[in-house]
């Protein structure tokens, strides 16, 4: 985890401008396709074929979003379904981000076999070399976009595919109403008790 306050604000700017120009540079049509394809999936609990990502793939960044944002006494990374915002992700408006992913996923399962030999992928290492081996790729954008996809699949709307059933919401206590009322003051005393 990074030690820097800085250096994580630094992080979560970049990370924004990034996520929202991927957003503005989509297609409609992608974008309509993502939402319809999420909404399957919160209806659905049944897993969904993987559109982009292999389930090997989607085990192991599954594995990573645990460990990211895990399960305790709230919903994680696994209940929110983070991987499946993943993969929608990368199959539609964040196309252009799969490759350097998927890259990333293949040299961080190359170390894994270099350290753990016949381990062959992350999501088959026990959890405390999965925390090891992702304390040592802090650094890399590798991590940096699993942690935003992460984050980004936790809490977004459910129909973008991630957030199912609301959990990361339930996480930080945020309230999904369609509209707020706001409170009554001095300025509309009069209409709060019936008057004109």
């Amino acid at each position: 985890m990074l030690a820097d306050p800085v250096s994580r604000r630094a992080f979560l700017a970049a990370s924004t401008t990034a996520f929202a120009a991927a957003w503005l540079a989509a297609e409609p049509a992608e974008i309509r396709a993502a939402l319809e394809h999420a909404a399957r999936a919160a209806q659905s609990t049944e897993p969904l074929p993987w559109d982009v990502l292999t389930p090997e793939q989607a085990a192991d960044l599954d594995a990573i979003a645990a460990q990211i944002f895990p399960t305790d006494d709230t919903p994680g990374a696994r209940e929110a379904r983070v991987v499946n915002f993943m993969d929608r992700s990368l199959a539609t408006w964040a196309a252009q981000q799969r490759e350097p992913l998927i890259h990333g996923l293949d040299e961080l399962n190359g170390e894994v076999e270099r350290r753990w030999p016949g381990t062959k992928r992350f999501a088959n290492l026990a959890p405390e070399h999965q925390l090891e081996l992702l304390g040592s790729q802090e650094q890399t954008p590798f991590f940096q976009q699993m942690r935003f996809a992460t984050l980004v699949g936790m809490f977004s709307l459910p129909s973008y595919g991630g957030n199912a059933d609301k959990a990361g919401w339930r996480v930080i206590g945020f309230e999904d109403r369609y509209a707020w009322q706001p409170p009554f003051g001095d300025y509309d005393a009069e209409a709060a008790r019936g008057g004109r």
